[in-house]
């Protein structure tokens, strides 16, 4: 079956490679939310049938996002192409105009969320035999909510989608959650995240009162003066801290990562935080540059804490998958704190950081999904013996936590070295600080590797300790080969990111240059 499923591909890929680029992104943004749709209608009952076209749509998804990236000039004139849009009116008293398209910034976040997908639909082949219809017609849904967020033009459009993306993740929790705490995960997800992102309504409002308009190219363009940029800076922080998440806004992030299944958590580590990071880049520093030269150095403070406090806190952690999520914690810390470097090494650094994050941190949770669909727990004092029973599993385990490390050769060293470059350039204290996450990055990873692989093997668990099968194994070789490509040669993506970092300084009205003090501010 699967060698058939992998020609088909193959045929497929050919002939969609030869579609033209007009009109390939609103094909794009519709096909998954039409695929959902579809599932929607088919029989109930019909578990297989759901899978395979699950798969498929997210697959011809991917292939459609290849085919956008092979089209896209990073030396283009125009920051945004593939620009497509629609213009509403009402009685003349309100016009809504969405538009979409693609920067840089936005093409890799849209690719990450398609390749991604597919391996979401393949980590819960054989757990999602009860309500897999919903369960993977949400994921489709996701995926078309997170494509429209990445690729709006609109801030209200933005706000709404960004609202709307938070439905699938409430459902997903409650239909493949583990225990019986799903529900109350599932409301603290909704609660602050929900409650962070009321605070930039009004800003919007405030926005378009002003501007009379809410389209993002335009507002690039309008001069807003530094004590009302303070103002909406703050709303839009708040908004995007909380996804983030940052402390200590972070709260629900363990609870959230714990009670999901494991392509929840794939999405949720790979994509939906990193919604928080590319809403800082993309209008914090781009429509309020101002305000954050002036408000960096608080956010540093802040991103500085929360690197060495949730570093020590997971040293403490006793559950495999709260590891993984409070690593998760300091390393989105340490993007923050090199984005708001203000300058162009260290905002590089932080976004192929968040990317290189992207890759790694779905992978290590769907090890340890493999394990817990094994032996039924995520605790370390059960695991152990993991390299006699386990040996694929184990390479791969030990691959996925060099990357979390940050090794050379992988996306994650070449990420965080330019963001700690960004960072000396800013506060040698800063350095200081962030060195000693990166060493506790180190510690906690061996320890947790250490403990699974190479502990005290517990009879009643290693009996159930099958090795990764077929699927599995491919599903982490894919992540394997992103990584290793991108760890050997990040100019694929660092070069079309410096022409979007390029714009920025062009919009840019502030030269940030803090003393060295700036972190006791």
């Amino acid at each position: 079956m699967w060698p058939l499923v992998f020609s088909m591909c193959v045929l497929g890929t050919t002939l969609l490679m030869t579609i033209p680029l007009e009109g390939l992104l609103s094909t794009v943004l519709l096909l998954p939310l039409g695929a959902a749709l579809f599932l929607c209608v088919l029989p109930g009952k019909e578990s297989q049938l759901h899978r395979f076209y699950a798969l498929f749509f997210s697959l011809v998804t991917l292939v459609l996002c290849m085919r956008l990236w092979s089209g896209f000039v990073p030396a283009a004139v125009e920051p945004f192409q593939q620009v497509v849009g629609f213009s509403r009116s009402w009685n003349g008293l309100l016009t809504v105009k969405l538009e979409f398209g693609l920067d840089s910034l936005s093409l890799w976040m849209v690719l990450l969320t398609a390749a991604l997908m597919p391996l979401a639909v393949l980590c819960s082949w054989q757990t999602q035999n009860q309500h897999s219809q919903s369960f993977y017609a949400l994921l489709l849904a996701l995926e078309s909510f997170l494509f429209r967020c990445f690729t709006s033009l609109d801030l209200l459009c933005f706000y709404v989608l960004y609202e709307c993306a938070l439905l699938p993740m409430f459902l997903l929790i409650g239909l493949g959650g583990s225990r019986a705490r799903k529900v109350r995960a599932a409301y603290l997800l909704v609660l602050y995240t929900l409650v962070g992102s009321l605070a930039m309504l009004p800003c919007l409002l405030l926005l378009y009162s002003r501007a009379g308009t809410t389209n993002y190219l335009l507002l690039r363009q309008l001069p807003i003066d530094s004590r009302r940029q303070l103002l909406l800076w703050w709303g839009f922080f708040l908004a995007f801290a909380v996804k983030v998440p940052l402390m200590p806004l972070h709260l629900w992030l363990p609870e959230a990562h714990v009670e999901r299944s494991t392509a929840g958590s794939v999405l949720l580590a790979g994509v939906l935080l990193k919604l928080g990071t590319y809403g800082l880049c993309r209008f914090n520093l781009y429509l309020f540059p101002e305000a954050s030269a002036y408000l960096g150095p608080r956010v540093s403070t802040i991103c500085l804490v929360g690197v060495i406090y949730r570093s020590l806190t997971t040293l403490r952690q006793v559950d495999l998958k709260k590891i993984v999520a409070y690593s998760s914690v300091a390393h989105m810390s340490l993007v923050v704190l090199a984005l708001f470097t203000m300058n162009e090494v260290g905002i590089l650094g932080s976004i192929l950081t968040m990317l290189a994050h992207g890759i790694a941190s779905p992978a290590l949770f769907l090890c340890v999904g493999a394990l817990y669909d094994r032996t039924h727990t995520k605790a370390l004092k059960y695991l152990g013996g993991a390299a006699t029973a386990m040996p694929l599993f184990s390479v791969w385990f030990f691959i996925f936590s060099l990357c979390n490390m940050a090794l050379p050769l992988t996306p994650n060293f070449v990420g965080e070295f330019l963001s700690l470059c960004g960072i000396f350039a800013q506060n040698a204290v800063s350095l200081t600080i962030c060195l000693g996450g990166v060493i506790l990055s180190a510690v906690y990873t061996l320890w947790a590797y250490a403990r699974v692989v190479h502990g005290m093997p517990k009879i009643q668990y290693v009996s159930g300790m099958a090795d990764l099968n077929r699927r599995e194994w491919w599903t982490l070789a894919i992540l394997a080969i992103i990584a290793v490509w991108w760890g050997l040669k990040p100019t694929a993506v660092l070069d079309s990111l410096g022409v979007c970092v390029y714009y920025w300084q062009q919009c840019s009205l502030a030269i940030y240059e803090p003393s060295p003090w700036a972190l006791l501010v």
